[in-house]
């Protein structure tokens, strides 16, 4: 028989953070209320479309990578 991972639910509301300004973005953050997680949004790195991620740097380089193509068709 294999070890099954329970998960609690702790039936709590989410809890809105600070926001943090990077290179002029504003990045939200909010600390889920079911994991306890803290979950940041920022533009996704295919097609920059705000999603929401566990990692600030994958966010960081989601917005990096946007205002390259903000950039890129503003030149064009």
């Amino acid at each position: 028989m294999r070890d099954v991972k329970k998960f609690k639910y702790r039936n709590t509301a989410s809890e809105i953070l600070p926001s943090i300004d990077f290179e002029g973005y504003e990045i939200k953050a909010l600390r889920h209320g079911s994991t306890n997680h803290i979950l940041y949004c920022y533009p996704r790195l295919e097609d920059g479309e705000p999603c929401w991620g566990m990692d600030l740097e994958t966010a960081k380089k989601g917005i990096m990578k946007a205002k390259k193509q903000s950039a890129k068709n503003i030149g064009d």
